[in-house]
């Protein structure tokens, strides 16, 4: 190369200040429908079996020896399907944050809030899909919950939007070339 070619220009990808709005609504939506997804599960669900359970609690067995009983007696106990407890609600609560947290700067226009949607938009996907496989194996052997299979198809929708919406590069700036003057006929 010699000293009289000019240097090539690197382009940097522009952030689509149209669509990185949507996308940051889109995002919160998905967080804020990801943590309320155990209570709408709960409240909206049908039996799954004709044990009068429903929602997403099924009905576990366990033993207890009883001391001076002389024998073990069985009890039912409740185990919730979900969030595990407090730590998936802090789970669930920290990806909110983040979110949020994405969604702020993608309202500002921050290449580092794209990424961070992104990769939460990812992560709330694999969750959906997750939670969305096992409804599906259970279509086959009986009738899953409907609003546990809405929720799933909505979670992975919403992901899917998120990221193909921040992935849109917006239109670039082409900068005038002060070495080329324009040809006059």
């Amino acid at each position: 190369m010699s000293t009289l070619d000019a240097k090539p220009v690197k382009s940097k990808r522009m952030l689509n200040p149209n669509l990185l709005p949507i996308a940051a609504l889109l995002l919160v939506v998905l967080a804020l429908l990801f943590l309320a997804a155990p209570l709408i599960r709960t409240a909206g669900g049908f039996p799954r079996s004709g044990n009068g359970q429903t929602g997403s609690t099924i009905q576990g067995t366990g033993s207890q020896v009883l001391v001076g009983g002389g024998g073990s007696q069985v009890q039912g106990r409740r185990f919730t399907v979900g969030t595990g407890g407090r730590g998936g609600i802090i789970i669930y609560f920290v990806m909110l944050l983040v979110s949020l947290t994405a969604a702020v700067s993608m309202l500002f226009i921050k290449r580092w809030g794209q990424v961070m949607a992104i990769i939460m938009a990812v992560v709330y996907g694999l969750f959906g899909l997750v939670s969305l496989l096992p409804l599906l194996f259970i279509r086959f052997v009986g009738a899953p919950n409907p609003v546990s299979l809405i929720l799933g198809i909505v979670h992975l929708l919403l992901a899917v939007s998120v990221i193909v919406l921040a992935s849109i590069p917006g239109k670039q700036k082409i900068p005038p070339n002060p070495a080329v003057a324009p040809v006059r006929a």
